[in-house]
């Protein structure tokens, strides 16, 4: 009789055990799913992706490891997650996003790709971030192809603005100053639109230093053309779709935010011309 109980005590024990080790590793799961998709998003909106796409490829990995309950909350600055799986074990986390946006296409498209050979294959939740390291590890162009790229798109630019080949000179020697300041201050995290406008100021005083000695004809296209390196193009039609896509918060907030940084470029050249302008003729 008493070793029958002993038994029966000892076998409840182990089955209760194996609840609490299968919860324990559920739970786990659930926390690498979530760690995973919130690192997944953020290198989704620095890479240039709008708020519509990170969400709808958040919504489709967790329904790929059936999460019962999935509660995703996102902004450009700040994101947060809650899920629930099918057995009732939940977990949650939040992320602020840092770094901003920088414009990566490529890593965007592998991050596609990614997504998408997740949701066909689950691979075990532990595994989910060295996928994602090992996507991210993209073979950067050098900084003279880089520079090269730029200098071809300005002279291409200033061209098409009527630029003569004075023009052009003083406009090639503010994109190589330009190109390495925004190396140099995006380590700091310098904000964007004081960055906007230390370029624009010290790409109007070249402007209109170059001017005053002959090796300008026409100081606006320069300032024109040199402008367009800042231009936020990309944030700016992600704004306007969150906008039409239900995202009204973050529409509203990026409007603002990319028409400040517009505005901050004008504010570089208005200062320049204003401290430096008398060298020239308005």
């Amino acid at each position: 009789m008493g070793k029958g109980k002993i038994k029966s005590s000892s076998a409840a024990s182990d089955v209760l055990r194996q609840k609490e080790d299968r919860e324990e590793k559920g739970i786990k799961n659930l926390q690498y799913l979530v760690d995973f998709a919130l690192k997944f998003s953020e290198a989704m909106l620095s890479a240039g992706a709008n708020l519509e796409r990170v969400n709808d490829t958040i919504y489709r990995i967790c329904d790929s490891y059936d999460c019962r309950e999935t509660h995703f909350f996102s902004l450009n600055c700040y994101l947060t997650l809650s899920l629930e799986d099918s057995e009732g074990n939940h977990a949650g986390s939040q992320r602020c996003v840092r770094g901003g946006m920088d414009t990566h296409l490529e890593n965007l498209s592998k991050l596609n790709q990614l997504s998408r050979e997740i949701c066909a294959n689950t691979p075990a939740p532990r595994d989910l971030e060295g996928l994602l390291a090992e996507t991210l590890r993209t073979d950067t162009y050098s900084t003279q192809v880089r520079l090269l790229g730029f200098m071809i798109a300005m002279t291409c630019l200033t061209l098409i603005f009527g630029g003569s080949w004075k023009d052009i000179i003083t406009v090639l020697l503010n994109t190589v100053l330009m190109y390495f300041a925004s190396i140099y201050l995006k380590k700091p995290g310098v904000n964007r639109m004081v960055f906007n406008i230390f370029c624009t100021f010290m790409a109007g005083t070249v402007a209109i230093v170059m001017s005053k000695i002959g090796l300008v004809d026409d100081i606006y296209i320069v300032m024109i053309a040199n402008s367009m390196m800042l231009i936020p193009g990309i944030p700016m039609v992600n704004a306007f779709r969150n906008l039409l896509c239900g995202n009204e918060i973050n529409g509203m907030l990026e409007i603002l935010k990319t028409m400040l940084e517009t505005v901050a470029i004008v504010g570089g050249f208005v200062l320049s011309i204003f401290l430096i302008g008398g060298l020239i003729p308005w």
